[in-house]
């Protein structure tokens, strides 16, 4: 029994249907939706600022916080109870008048945040460190033989929470901390210092409060816990500029091309400046002036004697148009010089001496003889 074409059309229809609806079926049964962290890049600002995760937090809670390159305590102070972070204080504390403003502000009733530098820094900073603060590096620990256990410590804060802090140790007179991390007579990696009416948090690194580790949950109780204190409502300032002044910044970093730039400018001065003999004008450049070349192509033909032939020349064409339009071509040099006298309103002298100028005319009476006999043919 065969069937008719419009149910095998069906038929085939409802197969790929079915086929279809197994496709699908079996994909979804396959395949699920998964969330995937793609990690990006970090932007302009993050990467200009390490403290841009901590301000962005600080500002999603409530907390005033202004960005500063460089600290300059004498024109533009803070508020006498605000907060100054330094990710880089050897960048900062450059003179000693640095470390005397930011001391006695501190002094005054400030809060100020800053780690351990990580290598010799400047000695206004030492001088700040020591004699301020009774803040002394200590790399040459004696209580282990690992430097790399020294640099890194266990910190258990009064709220009862362990971090590892891992950074430059340090030792601190203990009449100016009245609280220290870890406890004991071991190097310090966090201490808060009284100075005057004011704090210093010192920390042995500031890491944990950096925009990579800040992703971290323990890292961000860490901030919150050390943070907790600055904010005491008045702006918090971040110092983020590493390279403080450019000045100084130029002179340190900069003065091997600094060097470089000032002999190749010697060399440059010495090759162009004048030594021995006077100043002689420069060579004429290549020039391509049409008026100079025709003015310069007439003088060679008057001095080579073919002035003779322009003046023919321009005498026969004058000839010439007066025998094709008026009948003046036919009369002798007086009756042809009175003619043209009259007919162009011009001096008889002057017309009888252009159409019978000498063989050695000088150059100025023979231009104004080619000029005349042109004006005649013009008003012909």
């Amino acid at each position: 029994m065969s069937m008719s074409p419009q149910r095998r059309r069906w038929m085939w229809a409802g197969i790929a249907l079915v086929l279809i609806g197994l496709l699908v079926v079996g994909f979804f049964a396959a395949f699920h939706r998964v969330p995937v962290d793609v990690p990006v890049p970090p932007g302009r600002e993050a990467r200009a600022n390490p403290m841009h995760a901590l301000t962005l937090a600080l500002r999603k809670a409530g907390h005033s916080v202004v960005l500063k390159g460089h600290l300059d305590l004498q024109r533009d102070p803070p508020a006498a109870r605000g907060t100054i972070v330094l990710p880089y204080p050897e960048a900062q504390i450059e003179t000693s008048d640095d470390a005397a403003n930011l001391l006695a502000w501190v002094e005054g009733g400030g809060f100020l945040v800053l780690p351990m530098p990580r290598a010799a820094s400047a000695p206004a900073l030492d001088e700040f460190l020591h004699g301020g603060l009774g803040v002394f590096p200590d790399w040459g620990s004696k209580d282990t033989d690992d430097e790399a256990s020294a640099a890194c410590a266990m910190l258990r804060l009064p709220q009862a929470k362990t971090f590892e802090l891992c950074g430059v140790p340090f030792s601190v007179e203990e009449a100016n901390a009245f609280a220290s991390w870890p406890t004991g007579a071991r190097p310090k990696h966090a201490a808060r210092l009284s100075v005057g009416d004011g704090e210093v948090l010192l920390l042995s690194t500031l890491e944990p409060l950096q925009n990579a580790a800040l992703a971290e949950p323990e890292n961000a109780s860490l901030a919150a816990a050390l943070m907790a204190p600055a904010l005491n409502g008045d702006a918090v300032w971040m110092v983020v500029y590493r390279g403080g002044s450019l000045t100084a910044l130029l002179w340190r970093e900069g003065w091997p091309a600094l060097l470089g730039l000032g002999l190749a400018l010697i060399a440059w001065l010495a090759w162009r400046t004048q030594r021995i003999g006077p100043l002689i004008p420069s060579p004429a450049g290549h020039r391509r002036a049409l008026t100079e070349h025709i003015d310069a192509a007439g003088q060679y033909a008057f001095r080579n004697d073919h002035g003779r032939a322009l003046h023919a020349a321009t005498r026969a064409a004058l000839i010439e148009r007066l025998s094709r339009r008026h009948a003046m071509a036919g009369l002798d040099e007086a009756a042809l010089a009175q003619a043209l006298a009259d007919r162009c309103a011009l001096p008889l002298s002057e017309v009888r001496e252009v159409l019978a100028l000498p063989t050695r005319a000088p150059p100025e009476r023979f231009r104004v003889a080619i000029a005349t006999l042109s004006k005649l043919l013009h008003r012909l």
